[in-house]
């Protein structure tokens, strides 16, 4: 997980882009794996090989809402990032049966802008000039996707 979040690939469309290293990573996981308001998964592929991770986080169980973020493992085939967005929607509506995920994406990440769109995602806002990055502020778009619209939406992906 290490490794794939510092591949350049991955970490240059994160809000925090510099190199993690061991130490760092270890002590925050131990902090993450505590909370009760994330879940972390492993995303493993058909052929049983680690491909990807998709995390909940903010979980609200009041408002049945919380955030997402994902990334395929560097390499990873081509299709990996879909297949896994499908089963983690999946799990989050209908195992965990939240009603609400949110995502926010930076303005230069337009791989994720298309992806959250491919899944059903709907634009809920512009925070302009929301983050600062290693060159100079850079907007925030924040998608919103609601269960009833993943019902319907999932549709489209039958075949998976």
């Amino acid at each position: 997980m290490l490794s794939w979040r510092n591949h350049p690939s991955v970490r240059l469309s994160m809000f925090s882009q510099s190199v993690i290293e061991l130490d760092q990573h270890s002590a925050w996981f131990r902090r993450e794996s505590e909370k009760e308001t994330s879940v972390w998964l492993l995303y493993v592929d058909t052929e049983e090989n680690p491909a990807g991770v998709v995390y909940f986080t903010d979980m609200d169980s009041i408002s049945s809402n919380a955030f997402w973020g994902f990334y395929a493992a560097p390499g990873a085939k081509l299709g990996t990032g879909t297949l896994m967005g499908v089963e983690a929607l999946d799990y989050f509506f209908v195992e965990e049966g939240f009603h609400k995920v949110n995502a926010d994406v930076l303005e230069t990440n337009q791989r994720s802008h298309k992806f959250h769109r491919k899944l059903g995602f709907q634009t809920e806002g512009v925070f302009r000039d929301q983050y600062l990055g290693k060159d100079g502020y850079e907007s925030v778009t924040r998608f919103g996707l609601l269960e009833s619209e993943w019902v319907e939406h999932r549709k489209t992906f039958e075949s998976i």
